[in-house]
């Protein structure tokens, strides 16, 4: 039993932090979001954390709509880790490119302003 709740709590703390990302601007209205995730997050859940990092950072940037013009995965055999990395381009409102761009706020979500609040997220859940 004991070694249950070790284990348990191990794993607990390997999924806690398991994700880092990293933005690199591009241009003035383009970034990469760079994401290393451990490999309890699997590659949907480094996607994910990369994906909702990119939209918090249009909303810091001023903006909310945006498209992803390149993306790439990567997982390490022997690491296990898996890399995820996004080009976002910030897409102006009126222009003819937003109606087909995403929202940011609306892929984040109703709490979207907490979810801003906290910054990129470091789990993948």
């Amino acid at each position: 039993m004991r070694f249950i709740s070790v284990t348990m709590t191990v794993m607990l703390l390997l999924v806690a932090a398991c994700a880092q990302t990293n933005i690199q601007p591009m241009a003035q209205d383009t970034f990469k979001v760079s994401t290393m995730a451990a490999p309890a997050c699997g590659p949907n859940g480094a996607r994910n954390v990369a994906f909702k990092t990119a939209a918090i950072e249009v909303i810091r940037r001023g903006g909310d709509k945006f498209v992803l013009i390149g993306d790439a995965a990567q997982s390490d055999f022997w690491s296990g880790n898996h890399n995820q990395s996004m080009v976002v381009k910030l897409v102006p409102e009126g222009s003819a490119e937003a109606r087909n761009a995403l929202s940011a706020r609306q892929q984040l979500g109703a709490n979207w302003q907490e979810i801003l609040a906290k910054g990129a997220p470091t789990t993948c859940d």
